[in-house]
């Protein structure tokens, strides 16, 4: 297959790499690391698929230019809605317990293999490798939701980590419970969040491994929060009135008033 990858990051040219590994030609897009590819000399009526893993924050620019009628797999972890995607025929998530280095050192953080949740099963097809499992379920919203909800939590880590070093279990404890009242109040299946995009890749990002979590300890140690780095957590907050937050979810409240006021 012919494969356009939105986005040329560290996790995308893992993605990438596999995808080539597995006989598949792939393209890349990013304007911001490889200048002289366009997005039409990407996108051609040879393409048969196309990998979102740009920011969260680049959808408002870049999905309006695309063609719907080629199945879209978005593999970035800042949204809190299908709205942006439903114009497109076939689009599908991709999401789960893994960092760039995890799929090129293929060193899982749990069980013997990598596992990655996905909503199609072109997916499948893509990513498998006797590294990488490939977990299907239909609830799209809820990979998208768990992706975006994550990195909100692993905030919250961060600056939880700063008052108690020794949070961990009981942190987790608490969010799982908001993770799958959040799913079910926002018409997503709960079960999601036991899958790998949900508690597993939260408790990958609850360490010093993730932007999302060394943001949050910048927020509870009040240092100057760096500008320049996406911290998809920021996407998502910027977008949380998309979503409903239940009553039980007094975590993730208290995490969204922390970054209320550290980014006033």
């Amino acid at each position: 297959m012919k494969i356009t990858f939105l986005g040329a990051g560290v996790f995308g040219k893992e993605l990438g790499r596999i995808v080539t590994e597995n006989g598949h030609e792939v393209k890349f897009y990013d304007p911001y690391k490889i200048k002289d590819v366009t997005l039409e000399s990407a996108i051609t009526a040879e393409t048969e698929a196309i990998i979102y893993v740009a920011p969260a924050s680049a959808a408002d620019e870049l999905l309006p230019k695309l063609p719907t009628n080629i199945p879209l797999i978005c593999a970035s972890k800042g949204f809190l809605s299908l709205t942006p995607f439903t114009k497109f025929k076939d689009f599908s998530a991709l999401g789960g317990a893994a960092f760039a280095d995890d799929l090129k050192n293929e060193t899982p953080h749990f069980g013997d293999q990598i596992v990655l949740t996905a909503s199609s099963h072109l997916s499948e097809f893509l990513f498998s490798t006797e590294a990488i499992k490939i977990e299907y379920t239909a609830d799209t919203f809820g990979i998208l939701l768990c992706g975006a909800l994550k990195n909100l939590y692993a905030i919250g880590a961060g600056l939880a980590y700063t008052k108690d070093p020794e949070f961990l279990e009981k942190y987790l404890k608490k969010v799982f419970v908001e993770f799958e009242d959040i799913l079910f109040e926002n018409g997503a299946n709960p079960d999601t969040a036991r899958l790998s995009c949900g508690l597993p890749d939260l408790l990958i990002s609850s360490t010093a491994d993730s932007r999302n979590f060394n943001f949050g300890v910048a927020i509870g140690k009040k240092q100057p929060l760096e500008s320049h780095q996406t911290i998809e957590g920021l996407t998502a907050f910027e977008h949380i009135d998309e979503i409903v937050i239940p009553s039980t979810a007094s975590t993730l409240k208290s995490i969204i008033r922390s970054i209320e006021n550290a980014t006033k």
